[in-house]
């Protein structure tokens, strides 16, 4: 059969004003015949969930006993399930354990030479996934040590067989300290390496002005509110960055597991992750801080990840009783902060606060994407423990939704049992996004009652962009095979030309009808990096679609195939490689390697 590339429409953006090197080199489109691509073949997803102008909402449902033990053998009547009160149609439904899982999924093919892919069956090992995230930005450093220790005896005493665990850090940005794997000698190494250290975020929002005795009482009353007032400000300012540095790493592991099936755990060991900044001055109420909507909305992408969040306290046991009382000169002074008639029961509750704030957040994050938190407990080792065990066993119901407005409003999921005195934990509900919008475009800005700008889509792609050039965990919400064959030797004086052959997987991105024929929209994007790590050079293209129904069938048992250029000096290269559903904001990212010969002699 015969085909004919895409028809690609260039946009305005600009990478020289999205990349901080070079001019962009101009991306070139080409007609590749079948043949002379990867197959991407079919995925893991059903056909039934092609992403055409629909939505498949899954909904994963921990069942226990009183005993919190997991309960097997329902099956679909024994569910109903319902959204904002409306009962809905379970169209897929699935069973999941450790048994189920140990007869094992068959091996994908090698892939060819030089080709690569982010398709997650070639990166994930057999096994329930686990994701162990230790949070050193949150975190203060003797928490840390006591954390690490534990998790080093949950390492050794306790990790399950087979237990397929991946291990990153969080400091100012996210770091891979080890990629999935059961072998507990990588695992030990991984965390024995990952050292305590200060977490100077948290150093900001603590840090005060030491104002002495004798010039406290000096000054004017103005003048030391003025000095409370900049401490405040100063802890807002760096707050509002740790809040956004932490909600920005947990959509990055959202979008690196989101193509990866089934439900994925993530025990994120932290401390002081906030709700809410409330300052101690009640005249400063311009300084509120409220984070929920940003943390509903981060919890919306993992749970449309499947990833259920299972926070553990690193702090251990703490509460009232364990809080340490302010000293006799911090009853007139907060640990270092000029006071003003604040007494030592004031002082006290503005210890309390923020550890209550922080394990409040914690509950609702676990709450909202099926989890369930562990707070105040010693044994955190355990706690890790049981989160894994917790979510290996659990059902799958699908549905779609009987409500089409997509407004962009928070719909409260429902699930019910036939079987009384049962548990029931799921994600608590989702946001009505269009499937066929950007979801954190077009729909929010609808919902607000403004009109979309041009600009204000490029700015939004331009951040995705740059996002998945720089985030360490591969994308996989959209999928993809690109095949890079060794360049002809540059010429003397000149380039070589590289080309990066894409096949996307139709499953993993959006199309819309439009006259007979089947639209998408999608941005092509790979840079060249050094081996220092310098982009040097760029190649970027919008491409839309309109397939009449003949090719439709073809890209969607093959792929939808484009091929990108971009010239490059002789030398060693890391490519990254981008594919984004301008529709959907659903970003995929995998790395290539090659190598351009100097020019014969």
């Amino acid at each position: 059969m015969s085909t004919r590339s895409p028809r690609a429409t260039c946009t305005a953006l600009c990478l020289a004003t999205l990349l901080a090197f070079g001019s962009p080199v101009p991306a070139q489109q080409a007609a590749e015949s079948p043949a002379a691509l990867p197959r991407a073949g079919r995925t893991d997803i059903p056909a039934a969930v092609l992403r055409v102008t629909t939505r498949l909402v899954l909904v994963d449902v921990v069942v226990t006993d009183k005993d919190n033990r997991p309960v097997t053998g329902l099956t679909r009547d024994d569910f109903t399930l319902l959204e904002n009160g409306q009962p809905q149609t379970i169209s897929t439904f699935s069973f999941e354990s450790p048994a189920v899982r140990a007869a094992g999924q068959p091996q994908p093919p090698p892939l060819p030479e030089n080709v690569y892919t982010n398709r997650p069956e070639y990166r994930m090992p057999p096994g329930p996934l686990t994701i162990l995230l230790l949070d050193a930005l949150n975190t203060p450093a003797t928490d840390q040590s006591f954390a690490r220790q534990k998790m080093l005896e949950y390492l050794e005493t306790q990790l399950l067989p087979n237990q397929r665990t991946a291990i990153l850090a969080l400091t100012t940005n996210i770091l891979i300290l080890q990629d999935f794997t059961a072998d507990p000698a990588l695992l030990k190494a991984a965390v024995r390496k990952h050292l305590p250290q200060t977490s100077a975020a948290l150093a900001r929002e603590e840090g005060g002005l030491e104002v002495p005795e004798a010039i406290a009482s000096a000054v004017s009353e103005q003048v030391l509110q003025n000095i409370e007032r900049f401490e405040t400000e100063s802890s807002a300012v760096a707050l509002d960055s740790r809040v956004n540095t932490t909600l920005a790493a947990l959509r990055i592991i959202a979008r690196a597991v989101a193509g990866y099936p089934g439900r994925k755990n993530l025990i994120w060991v932290s401390a002081a992750f906030p709700f809410t900044f409330i300052p101690e001055d009640s005249d400063n109420y311009d300084l509120l801080r409220f984070y929920a909507d940003d943390i509903r909305r981060t919890a919306s992408s993992l749970t449309d990840a499947q990833v259920a969040v299972y926070p553990v306290d690193a702090r251990g046991l703490v509460g009232a009783i364990g809080a340490q009382l302010p000293t006799a000169a911090e009853s007139g002074r907060r640990q270092g902060r000029v006071a003003i008639g604040r007494d030592a029961g004031t002082a006290m509750d503005n210890r309390i606060r923020p550890m209550h704030d922080s394990q409040h957040t914690m509950k609702q994050i676990a709450d909202a994407t099926g989890g369930r938190a562990f707070l105040n407990r010693n044994d955190i080792d355990r706690a890790v423990t049981l989160s894994v065990e917790d979510g290996s066993t659990y059902y799958t119901l699908g549905y779609y939704p009987e409500d089409k407005a997509w407004d962009g409003k928070f719909r409260k999921l429902q699930v019910k049992l036939s079987r009384s005195g049962l548990r029931l934990r799921h994600r608590r509900g989702y946001y009505a996004i269009d499937p066929t919008e950007s979801l954190r475009g077009e729909a929010r800005k609808r919902n607000k009652g403004e009109a979309a700008s041009d600009t204000e889509d490029v700015e939004e792609r331009k951040a995705e962009l740059r996002a998945a050039l720089s985030n360490p965990l591969p994308a996989t919400a959209v999928t993809f095979r690109v095949g890079v064959p060794p360049p002809a030797p540059a010429a003397a004086g000149n380039p070589a030309r590289v080309e990066c052959r894409f096949l996307v997987d139709a499953h993993t991105i959006s199309f819309v009808e439009k006259a007979g024929e089947q639209d998408s929209n999608l941005d092509f994007l790979v840079v060249a990096f050094n081996p220092e790590g310098k982009g040097v050079a760029s190649g970027y293209q919008t491409v839309e679609t309109r397939l009449p129904p003949d090719r439709f069938e073809w890209v969607k048992q093959n792929g939808l195939p484009f091929t990108l250029s971009l010239e490059l000096a002789p030398g060693r290269y890391q490519l990254r490689m981008v594919v984004r559903d301008n529709r959907t904001g659903l970003v995929g990212t995998a790395d290539a390697s090659v190598i351009v010969e100097e020019p014969a002699p």
